[in-house]
């Protein structure tokens, strides 16, 4: 009874985010924590330049045909 006061499971969601006009990156990421330091607010990682994906981003994206 390992679990008595603790949680048994835990269920996953999904969002969809948004970035406009093809800008794809961290800098444009409303999970992107900005106030003391540039850091995801989903994975945790800190990030050293915020014009491209982070290493740990879990976000799949989409091809789109145009």
């Amino acid at each position: 009874m390992a679990f008595e006061r603790g949680v048994k499971y835990y269920t996953a969601g999904t969002v969809k985010v948004a970035f406009p006009e093809d800008k794809v990156c961290c800098a444009y990421c409303p999970l992107m924590e900005t106030y003391a330091r540039k850091q995801c607010r989903l994975t945790g990682e800190l990030l050293v330049d915020d014009r491209y994906i982070g290493y740990r981003c879990p976000i799949k994206f989409e091809e789109e045909e145009k």
